[in-house]
């Protein structure tokens, strides 16, 4: 497993900008866990990671491709509270973790990702 690393808050939006073009496309899968984990999308291309300072909200973007062509769906983590990669480097991680001001926890895994236990 890899070493778990918690990003520092003001921190968390220039971090994803630097990452963002290495994991563009990057097949991906978003589970959230609140009283029971939930696969809210399985194996889609990346299309964003953000985190809005103003507003404190984190989004994850995936592409999905349908009957009618392609969609984003967009998962937005309110007051995102402590965010942790599995990258003790600037490269970019396999697993991110974003926990909510809620208790909601959100894992972003790409393809490759190694189980994430932090």
């Amino acid at each position: 497993m890899q070493p778990i690393r918690e990003l520092a808050p003001d921190s968390w939006s220039e971090y994803f900008d630097t990452i963002a073009d290495d994991l563009f496309n990057e097949s991906v899968s978003i589970e959230v866990i609140d009283t029971s984990p939930l696969i809210e999308a399985d194996r889609l291309a990346l299309q964003a990671l953000i985190y809005d300072e103003r507003n404190h909200v984190f989004e994850v973007a995936v592409a999905r491709g349908g009957p009618s062509g392609p969609s984003v769906l967009r998962h937005l983590i309110d007051h995102p509270t402590r965010i942790t990669v599995d990258s003790m480097t600037s490269l970019a991680p396999t697993t991110i973790v974003v926990d909510a001001r809620d208790g909601v926890r959100t894992v972003i895994r790409t393809e490759r990702s190694p189980a994430f236990s932090g």
